[in-house]
């Protein structure tokens, strides 16, 4: 099973189109103490955001995703948000294959630091695709909707979430 390390804009994304039962197949999920506490916080909010935080916190109940507790490196926590610098210091333990990340602010400084690789969720799409059980529409309009939903429309992230397809023109 592939093992995940995922921050709280990873899920929030992953969970609009409710992808994260459907990867557990394959994905065991991991999050740390703040990114639980940061879904919480997020989850008050009765938008698309919150929706999709309170269903992620439903899989932690479930068991989906696992909580774990770290003693955050102070050099992350200087670095980036504690939520980030908690998954990236569980990195460190050598149990994990991957981070999961949205937050492009902290992208450059994990991967220049972490010994597991670092993407975005769209990481997790192509691997559903990958393994056939995402068409390659049903994953390109995964991504439309999260792009929409997110506010990525022409952005950083919209650019990194189809390169995972290598085919632009297929937005």
């Amino acid at each position: 099973m592939i093992t995940i390390l995922a921050d709280t804009s990873a899920l929030v994304s992953l969970e609009i189109k409710h992808l994260i039962t459907l990867a557990s197949k394959l994905i065991q999920f991991s999050i740390s103490i703040r990114v639980y506490e940061e879904l919480k916080e997020i989850s008050k909010f009765d938008d698309v955001h919150g929706i999709s935080a309170r269903d992620v916190l439903g899989l932690v109940v479930g068991g989906i995703i696992t909580v774990k507790f770290v003693e955050v490196k102070k050099e992350h926590a200087e670095n980036i948000d504690m939520g980030e610098a908690e998954i990236l210091t569980l990195a460190e333990s050598g149990e994990y294959d991957y981070i999961i990340t949205d937050d492009v602010k902290a992208i450059p400084y994990m991967k220049s630091v972490a010994r597991v690789k670092v993407l975005t969720s769209v990481f997790v799409i192509r691997l559903l695709y990958d393994l056939n059980i995402l068409s390659r529409k049903d994953a390109l309009d995964s991504i439309k909707e999260i792009s929409a939903s997110r506010d990525w429309y022409g952005g950083v992230l919209e650019t990194i979430s189809y390169k995972y397809f290598d085919d632009t023109s297929d937005k």
